[in-house]
């Protein structure tokens, strides 16, 4: 009895389990809580480097870490807990075991918005750790930042891929690059 009532709950997990040609990106949309790994040192990070803008020292970061479709915005903290750059994507770990992908959005203006989503989309960025950000369709490393007209000093910017001169309403003083920082995992040496 114990044997086939095991069977039978094993076939059963069998059936319901999804079939292995489904989209690979479908496992990377299951989101849920995950365990950081706590490293010794600071994570990694992107921040504004441009000397003697409003934004320089500010860090990437998502509006709503806790959904896809945040804006990219640039702040004083920054939701980013780990960073991967592989086949020209940046991925950012923000407390989910899935990273959200910086992604380029459409505009007929020649700056771009920037989100973030759940959906690897390859060769989008040339980037890497103590390396200038740049988008590589455009080989645009100047992002614009902005905060809207009636923001506040403590607001964050919301970011944009500049391509041109056009330019959001709203305070857009701020042309800056990104840069990632070196990893900032600290290993002890071995002697």
């Amino acid at each position: 009895m114990l044997f086939s009532s095991l069977a039978l709950a094993l076939f059963a997990a069998v059936a319901t389990a999804a079939p292995a040609s489904q989209d690979a990106n479908a496992a990377k949309a299951i989101r849920g809580p995950c365990i950081p790994a706590v490293f010794p040192g600071t994570p990694p990070n992107i921040t504004a480097i441009t000397p003697g803008t409003a934004v320089t020292g500010l860090y990437l970061s998502n509006s709503d870490a806790s959904v896809a479709g945040g804006a990219a915005i640039l702040s004083t903290a920054t939701t980013i807990n780990r960073l991967e750059f592989d086949e020209g994507t940046i991925a950012a770990y923000q407390g989910y075991c899935s990273p959200f992908y910086l992604q380029i959005g459409t505009s007929d203006k020649s700056y771009k918005p920037l989100t973030w989503d759940f959906t690897a989309v390859d060769n989008i960025w040339d980037a890497d750790f103590n390396k200038i950000v740049t988008a590589k369709a455009s080989g645009s490393s100047e992002f614009l930042a902005c905060k809207p007209l009636l923001s506040t000093a403590s607001d964050p910017f919301t970011l944009y891929l500049q391509t041109g001169t056009d330019r959001p309403v709203g305070a857009c003083s701020a042309l800056t690059q990104l840069k990632v920082s070196k990893n900032g995992l600290i290993i002890p040496e071995t002697k």
